[in-house]
């Protein structure tokens, strides 16, 4: 469902892109957004919503897609060469070669006259037709001509259409052209809505530069910024010059001066880590210090808490500076709690811990991920499965492959 891609996707996301997903959550939980733990089988291809268009279809050797249940039973036989996770209610596939979704109840309809077939949420998809990309509705009909070199989604209902020159348009989910019409502009965003406001880039005495425009292609900011990053908040955005980085509001105003080594792209409790000479503290959106810079890493806040490091060794404090989880912790990938569970890591195994530091589930496991809608992703010996916050395996761990649960259905490949 669109309400639970929230905006803690930036929390594991941020060195994999910065986009201009601006989703509202309704829940505090993690979404991976389709992302299957990271393995070698070739099944993991399809993983994410916006890329499983630029790759081949899978090998016959590879194993079939099918879909589980939180019961961990079989709704969708494994069938198919390659498969989404579900949106609303359908799910893209490729089976035998031919592209096209399957539905919540197992039904599946195939569009034989296009490759790189893809739907998001809504009725209208990406298609491929004589090497060109057009998009089309659920029936097949094609909604604009086949003539774009890519073409990519844009949000929930708007397209980005590349033209031979490498400039785009954005369609909406009609196919009409809503945005940069006269190809006046160098899009550098990834969504659009209503209220957008989007980066565009311009090349200026042969240096890129960014700047801001509005959906009426009114200028907000000139290009003058070497980066523009759209995170996770309603009213500022970060930016980057000379490799020192700041943050400017909606109208443009540098509201943080860029002044700072690097900085967190996740501003919760109103505090945003940011380092200075070599250490991390926190500041508010007025850049006044609430924190120290005492640290030498800091994510940023989740749950009231922040993972940091000082001296060799993490621990969490809170929006206080207070000391909650002492500093006998190791890094692990993923620094945060949920279903009031962070990992931790021991002797090379992972387990989970409580907001006190306690261990609730053992480090027993070659690999975890934290837990989504009370499931957690674990890995033993090559297997893999899902456990409950008390460590009870919900799903067996003995799939070659799962992915994370999204609105009660589970892709798994045998």
């Amino acid at each position: 469902m669109k309400n639970k891609l929230t905006i803690l996707l930036f929390l594991i996301t941020i060195n994999w892109t910065f986009s201009q997903e601006k989703i509202q959550a309704d829940i505090e939980i993690i979404n991976f957004l389709g992302r299957v733990p990271q393995k070698t089988e070739s099944n993991s291809l399809s993983d994410n919503l916006l890329r499983i268009l630029y790759y081949d279809i899978q090998p016959n050797k590879y194993p079939k897609i099918g879909y589980l249940n939180t019961n961990g039973e079989i709704i969708i036989e494994p069938k198919f060469n390659m498969g989404s996770e579900f949106y609303d209610n359908y799910a893209n596939v490729i089976k035998d070669s031919v592209y096209g979704f399957v539905s919540r109840d197992g039904k599946e309809t195939y569009f034989e006259n296009y490759t790189d077939v893809f739907f998001y949420y809504g009725n209208t998809g990406i298609a491929k037709k004589n090497s060109k990309y057009g998009i089309i509705n659920r029936k097949g009909d094609s909604l604009t001509e086949f003539k774009y070199t890519m073409v990519s989604n844009f949000g929930f209902n708007h397209y980005k259409c590349q033209t031979e020159n490498k400039k785009s348009y954005i369609l909406n989910s009609d196919g009409d052209i809503v945005f940069n019409k006269d190809l006046e502009f160098e899009i550098q965003s990834h969504y659009f809505d209503k209220d957008s406001i989007l980066i565009y880039q311009e090349t200026i005495d042969k240096k890129k530069l960014n700047g801001l425009v509005n959906i009426n292609s009114e200028i907000i900011i000139e290009p003058k910024y070497q980066e523009i990053y759209f995170i996770n908040d309603n009213e500022l955005y970060a930016v980057k010059n000379d490799s020192k980085y700041g943050f400017i509001d909606k109208s443009g105003n540098e509201v943080i001066p860029i002044i700072y080594d690097e900085i967190g792209f996740n501003i919760n409790e109103n505090l945003i880590p940011v380092s200075k000479d070599g250490k991390w503290g926190f500041i508010d959106r007025k850049n006044q210090t609430k924190i120290p810079f005492e640290y030498d890493e800091a994510s940023a806040f989740l749950n009231g808490l922040a993972f940091v490091k000082k001296g060799d060794n993490y621990g969490y404090i809170n929006t206080k500076n207070k000391v909650k989880v002492k500093f006998n912790l190791k890094k692990t990938k993923y620094t945060f709690f949920t279903n009031d569970l962070a990992l931790f890591e021991e002797n090379g195994k992972y387990g989970f811990i409580n907001k006190k530091g306690k261990i609730k589930i053992p480090a027993i496991y070659d690999k975890a991920f934290p837990f989504v809608n009370e499931l957690a992703y674990v890995e033993v010996d090559g297997k893999v499965g899902y456990i409950n916050n008390k460590g009870k395996e919900i799903i067996p761990i003995k799939y070659k492959q799962l992915w994370f649960e999204n609105d009660g259905i589970i892709r798994f490949a045998e």
